[in-house]
């Protein structure tokens, strides 16, 4: 049996990272990321979100997406609980809509963050279409084929939309608080992302003028940017826009 995806913790200095992952994603969309993180002395969270990790695509669509805004609030919370003062929170795709979210409450402990290839503005994407792809390539390994496999797609197709609405409603109303945030942001994008717009983060970072902001594009990057083959440079970048709210505090 294949290993499920699970949340990891790596306890390692005193400035924490929180890393959320994507929309039909997993920690494994930021492990890479969070080695790299963690060879700088980090301490790193990824939280798994509710209905995610298993084989079952379903799950997903079956979760409120609320509850993903209570799971993001609960992983900044249990940094916190652990003592840790000083902490940046990052998210790739959906994953950015909740740290920006976290971004606009104005938590002391919150100290930076921002978000990788997110859409928190409304945009042409092809993330429903993505679901179903992914949901395919689940149920295949599970040897679910033919009309068994076409009558679980037909199933999924109007609660990917559904959700799909939601998350972007929610996107829309996080886009409304951005004057709120009060700290450094750091914005990257795949200028070959597949799933949307990529100059759609410039709407994003239009909407930060009143901070301390890094856009980061990577002309030739896919959408989940923590696995492109840019990922190293990507990697250096995240860690010296930290390095560098390190030196300014």
């Amino acid at each position: 049996m294949e290993k499920k995806p699970t949340s990891f913790f790596t306890a390692k200095g005193k400035k924490a990272v929180l890393l959320f992952h994507a929309y039909s994603g997993s920690p494994n969309d930021v492990r890479m990321l969070s080695r790299a993180l963690e060879k700088e002395n980090y301490t790193v969270y990824a939280p798994l979100f509710s209905g995610h990790g298993t084989m079952e695509p379903k799950d997903i669509l079956m979760t409120d997406f609320q509850q993903w805004q209570v799971d993001a609030e609960n992983a900044f919370q249990f940094l916190v609980q652990k003592g840790y003062q000083e902490i940046a929170v990052f998210g790739l795709s959906m994953g950015g809509i909740f740290a920006i979210d976290l971004l606009t409450k104005g938590y002391p402990e919150i100290i930076t963050g921002g978000s990788f290839c997110s859409p928190l503005f409304k945009t042409k994407n092809n993330v429903p279409e993505n679901f179903l792809l992914y949901a395919r390539q689940m149920y295949n390994r599970q040897k679910i084929i033919d009309n068994a496999l076409e009558e679980k797609i037909t199933i999924l197709k109007p609660l990917v939309n559904e959700q799909l609405e939601k998350i972007e409603a929610f996107g829309v109303k996080v886009s409304q608080n951005l004057s709120s945030v009060q700290v450094p942001v750091y914005l990257a994008q795949g200028g070959a992302d597949e799933m949307i717009d990529a100059q759609t983060v410039f709407k994003t970072a239009n909407a930060l003028e009143q901070v301390d902001l890094t856009v980061a594009w990577y002309a030739k990057s896919g959408h989940v940017i923590t696995i492109d083959p840019v990922h190293q440079q990507f990697e250096k970048d995240v860690i010296n826009f930290l390095a560098t709210q390190n030196e300014k505090r």
